[in-house]
């Protein structure tokens, strides 16, 4: 309202901003029943969502820039009695100032979330690891939602760069796709190329939910990923060998599916063992602990996405949002993920990945 324009172009701006402020709601309208996955040109979803990321930010700078402005003019009648000068106050070029740097920062977002994700190593320690087992790799990839943004193409550059690592062990943790299978089958396709030495498993996200779940579990069968709904299985041989669990996602219930249950996934699992866990959330990573689980790998979060914002996010998820956290006996590792959400595919100092989890006896 303080914009020294006139009414009629005021109007205009402010029908602006609203429709990028309901970016989702009117892609719903025009890109069909899935929102958070319209099928939508990729071009036409990158302008609006650089848009809605430029607003968002835009928004947080605005908000820290009132917050020190008010500082500002508490200070300033302080100094005033005391015959001190005048601070600065911000203004309108202050403002177009921080709507430019939203434009770039969005801009190097969107670049950043979008780019094939680099190859990262961690060493996890793990107290009943047996010395055979000690080694031993895992590439972990996890939120790789594919769309209309995210393709074949960016897939199979993700399968190529985690089979050259040459991995034992493949987990893939859920959120692989926006869409049904019918439009999005194809798109994951290149996942049947990967390959590791005792093979690839996964576990279902909450967006294979939202996205048709039976039928994306038969499809990622068919692709040679062996799925571990609140189920186990053994990998390795003789003395180096794990049990390697799967729960369901907590977002299970909504649609009349089984609920994860951790209990259920480690049945008549050996107790001698070295456990792991795959479960898409991390919250559930304090009943792992107490059930016997050495190590759980999780998603889910992007990692938080944006330096700063990551704490609200991790405010969602029990204060898990990165890397590895120690919760009683157990480790928990969450991934950044190897993929992004079209809805806002923005990473800025949250960085996506493939990581290569290297077992170690503490």
């Amino acid at each position: 309202m303080p914009l020294k324009i006139k009414r009629i172009w005021k109007t205009g701006l402010l029908l602006v901003l609203a429709a990028v402020a309901f970016k989702f709601y009117l892609l719903g309208l025009i890109g069909g029943p899935m929102f958070f996955a319209p099928d939508l040109p990729k071009s036409f979803l990158m302008i609006t969502t650089w848009l809605f990321a430029t607003l968002f930010i835009f928004f947080f700078l605005l908000l820290a820039a009132n917050i020190l402005n008010g500082c500002c003019h508490l200070l300033r009648l302080c100094f005033r009695r005391r015959g001190k000068a005048k601070f600065p106050f911000a203004s309108n070029h202050a403002n177009l100032v921080l709507l430019i740097l939203s434009l770039i920062l969005a801009t190097f977002g969107i670049i950043n979330g979008t780019s094939v994700p680099n190859v990262r190593e961690e060493t996890v320690f793990l107290k009943h690891l047996p010395l055979e087992a000690e080694g031993m790799t895992i590439a972990v990839l996890a939120d790789l939602h594919a769309d209309s943004i995210t393709r074949a193409d960016r897939i199979q550059s993700i399968v190529d760069r985690a089979n050259a690592c040459k991995p034992d062990l493949t987990v893939i943790v859920g959120d692989f796709v926006d869409g049904p299978v019918n439009i999005r089958g194809r798109d994951l396709l290149p996942l049947q190329n990967l390959s590791a030495r005792y093979g690839v498993y996964g576990v279902p996200g909450n967006h294979e939910y939202y996205s048709g779940y039976d039928q994306w579990m038969d499809f990622l069968s068919c692709l040679g990923i062996k799925m571990l709904p609140n189920e186990h299985v053994l990998v390795g041989t003789g003395k180096a060998g794990i049990v390697l669990a799967g729960v369901t996602d907590p977002t299970a219930g909504r649609t009349g599916h089984p609920q994860p249950s951790i209990e259920q996934a480690l049945n008549d699992a050996p107790h001698y063992m070295t456990r792991i866990l795959l479960s898409h959330q991390p919250r559930l990573a304090p009943e792992a602990s107490r059930n016997g689980v050495d190590l759980q790998i999780s998603g889910h979060t992007h990692g938080g996405m944006i330096v700063g914002v990551n704490r609200i996010v991790a405010g969602f998820n029990a204060g898990y949002v990165s890397g590895s956290y120690h919760v009683g006996d157990m480790v928990l590792f969450v991934s950044n993920g190897s993929g992004i959400w079209n809805g806002f595919p923005i990473r800025l100092g949250v960085p996506s990945e493939i990581v290569i989890l290297r077992l170690k006896k503490a």
